[in-house]
């Protein structure tokens, strides 16, 4: 499945770059969130509550930051395992200086695999348009925050 948008921030490029190499920033962005642990630099552990229809549960994820292009893009990388299925999902970013600030485009490649996958494509394409909307709405949240300061 493949989702892509933008949005404009007013925080300027080098905030954002930073804001979205540091694990401790990007990872209270994801929905449901139960635990962070950073690994390394450029990776880290989370695990995830779960809530699709008949699937419940947590999920492990282990995520990278790769192809990183310093100050314009970088990749989040991540693979989770649970509740008897896997989600692979790559995310993309652009940054693009902008008179306002700094526009942020984004693209994300989901693959689920296992009992997930059953549950219909229209359910997971639903569920997964929504939690891109949080993620976006909840970094857009923490760049905000993070200007503030």
């Amino acid at each position: 499945m493949h989702l892509e948008g933008s949005f404009q921030t007013s925080v300027a490029r080098a905030t954002v770059w930073e804001f979205l190499l540091n694990p401790n920033d990007i990872a209270p962005c994801i929905p449901d969130l139960q635990s962070v642990e950073v690994t390394g630099p450029d990776s880290f552990k989370a695990k995830v509550k779960i809530g699709l229809s008949v699937v419940r549960g947590n999920m492990d994820f282990d995520f990278q930051i790769a192809d990183k292009v310093p100050p314009s893009s970088a990749k989040l990388v991540g693979k989770g395992r649970g509740v008897g299925s896997t989600v692979d999902l790559q995310t993309s970013f652009v940054l693009d200086e902008s008179s306002s600030g700094t526009k942020v485009g984004w693209a994300a490649e989901v693959t689920v695999g296992g009992v997930i996958s059953g549950l219909g494509s229209k359910l997971l394409d639903s569920t997964s348009a929504k939690m891109v909307e949080q993620v976006v709405a909840n970094f857009q949240t923490k760049l905000r925050e993070k200007a503030n300061h």
